[in-house]
């Protein structure tokens, strides 16, 4: 027994209690007992908890010797299994102290799977560090074009803000892997909602960033368990902003004297009338058009962030567009573009010079498009699914929630159509 000022640690060596079945031979029991070697298992208890694992060292049962826990006798035989029960034991104490060192605290299902190969040596595997590397694949997935750049952005702010939650809550740069639990979690929280006076999804958007990262330390046998496994994700419902058909001419009507802000509203433009997100606009090229059988031209495009087909009919607005824009090509991208995040500053200039009370960002025109530009003239619920590239329709029947310029469009055209109805009412009953 191994005490500490905090733990008791204890490895305990056993054969299991069951009954030896004899071997048969043709269904007749031999005259002598044959018995099998067994495999001694291992106890580890730290602090009253045990865990039972089998260490593969195996012995006769008829010579163990379960008070010593080591096999009796000098053959040759029992000093192997009694110097291999010797080093397996050396290991489980030398993985219990240097846990104990360097994270300050250790758990026998940790042991047990370091034992086992299921977590390598990573025990000064710090959370930041994961963070940073982590982020470096993401990079590689960018330029395969597996992954939307404007995604790994977002890892990289919620990488940054968890730094700094460290240094002011902890007062540290760095932790270990194995330290994160719900209270860090539903701290990380709180300092999100209190540093960036942001509401409830984008904070929660943070803590599922944290999980992936956590999650995929623990798929990679960095921690022995995913400690936020049972952490409560809860978004509130939203409804999306979008332009209506006054706001969305007034942006196309203006005229800008800054080269900046004329290429970003004719980007946004552009959006409003293919619901193409950021990431799917900057990446669009002349590939991604086809002459279909209809003789209609189509803008054909798997979505970056979903590999989701979107399919969107090539009309006048955009084409104009891309015309304007055809001799300022770079790398046979169509549209000119700068960064998200300097796009999104720009709509909110372009938004005061209109006078468009609304916090204009380069999604808003996807949801201009669902709702403005598609839902509200009619087009059914599924094709705009469709164009949008979304997986499921789920996904779209948002915007049919708040399309209340349709709803009244569709009552007053059923309610011209009812004019007259009333004359063939014998209101009276005469």
């Amino acid at each position: 027994m191994e005490n500490t000022t905090k733990n008791t640690f204890a490895v305990y060596f056993f054969l299991k209690k069951r009954g030896e079945k004899k071997k048969k031979n043709d269904g007749k029991i031999q005259p002598k007992t044959i018995w099998k070697k067994k495999n001694i298992q291992c106890r580890i208890t730290i602090n009253g908890d045990p865990v039972d694992f089998a260490s593969f060292i195996f012995v006769d049962p008829q010579k163990w010797h379960s008070k010593d826990q080591n096999a009796i006798g000098n053959s040759v035989e029992s000093q192997d299994v009694n110097t291999a029960l010797i080093d397996f034991e050396k290991k489980i104490r030398d993985i219990y102290r240097e846990s104990m060192r360097k994270r300050g605290n250790a758990s026998p299902a940790y042991i047990r799977d370091r034992l086992n190969g299921k977590v390598t040596n990573k025990t000064g595997a710090t959370l930041i560090q994961y963070f940073d590397d982590y982020n470096l694949e993401l990079k590689k997935l960018v330029k395969l074009e597996e992954m939307d750049d404007e995604t790994r952005k977002r890892y990289v702010r919620a990488r940054d803000r968890l730094k700094a939650f460290l240094k002011k809550e902890y007062k540290r740069d760095d932790i270990y892997l194995d330290e994160v639990d719900v209270k860090l979690a539903n701290s990380f929280y709180l300092y999100i909602r209190e540093t960036t006076k942001s509401g409830n999804n984008n904070a929660q958007k943070h803590i599922e960033k944290l999980r992936t990262i956590v999650t995929d330390a623990w798929g990679n046998g960095y921690i022995p368990n995913d400690p936020l496994i049972r952490y409560n994700m809860h978004y509130d419902e939203s409804d999306p902003t979008y332009l209506t058909w006054h706001e969305l001419k007034r942006i196309m009507h203006k005229k800008f004297h800054s080269e900046r802000l004329e290429k970003i509203r004719d980007m946004f433009v552009f959006a409003c009338f293919t619901g193409m997100s950021y990431g799917d606009i900057r990446s669009l090229t002349e590939e991604n058009f086809n002459i279909m059988n209809d003789n209609n031209e189509w803008i054909d495009k798997d979505r970056n962030k979903t590999k989701v087909k979107a399919e969107i009919i090539f009309s006048d607005i955009p084409k104009l567009i891309i015309e304007k824009y055809k001799d300022q090509r770079i790398n046979n991208r169509l549209i000119p573009i700068i960064s998200n995040q300097k796009s999104n500053d720009y709509l909110k200039e372009i938004a005061t010079l209109c006078k468009v009370n609304k916090n204009l960002t380069c999604h808003v025109a996807r949801h201009t498009f669902a709702t403005t530009v598609t839902l509200t003239e009619g087009v059914p619920l599924e094709t705009v699914s469709k164009m949008l590239g979304h997986k499921n329709i789920s996904t779209t029947q948002i915007y049919a929630k708040v399309v209340h310029e349709k709803l009244t469009k569709d009552a007053n055209e059923w309610n011209e159509k009812m004019q007259g109805i009333e004359n063939e009412f014998n209101l009276q009953n005469q």
